[in-house]
């Protein structure tokens, strides 16, 4: 086989897995109108540092997270690089900032409702 041969079909086998996977909804998931029901596993971070918590003189991470909320910044459950703004019991969500969650709830475009929220197992 030629090297074009070679192009195309691995071009052809890439946009067949890109087609596939555009097709198959994501796991743990079940839409209800615009929304859809979701379980994600993240971590629970104020949206400026969204994952990645700088350190701040006198403040810890934990502490300056939530200074930042106090001050007007969402929380959000940032997802292998995507933040999903999280809307329900601040309390109760403020508890989990900076430790990897599992979230259930309502995803209705980059919001979601939180249902229920607790610490992640070891092997997610």
């Amino acid at each position: 086989m030629n090297r074009l041969a070679i192009y195309r079909i691995a071009f052809l086998a890439a946009l067949f897995a890109l087609c596939l996977t555009a097709t198959v909804p994501p796991a743990h998931a079940a839409t209800i109108g615009n929304t859809t029901e979701v379980a994600l596993t993240g971590t629970v971070s104020c949206a400026r540092c969204q994952g990645i918590q700088p350190t701040h003189k006198g403040y810890t991470p934990y502490s300056w997270a939530l200074y930042s909320v106090s001050q007007g910044d969402d929380i959000v459950l940032v997802v292998q690089g995507t933040a999903y703004r999280l809307q329900g019991d601040k309390n109760q969500i403020l508890k989990f900032m900076g430790d990897k969650v599992r979230v259930t709830g309502r995803l209705e475009g980059s919001t979601l409702a939180v249902e229920g929220i607790g610490r992640a197992s070891k092997g997610e």
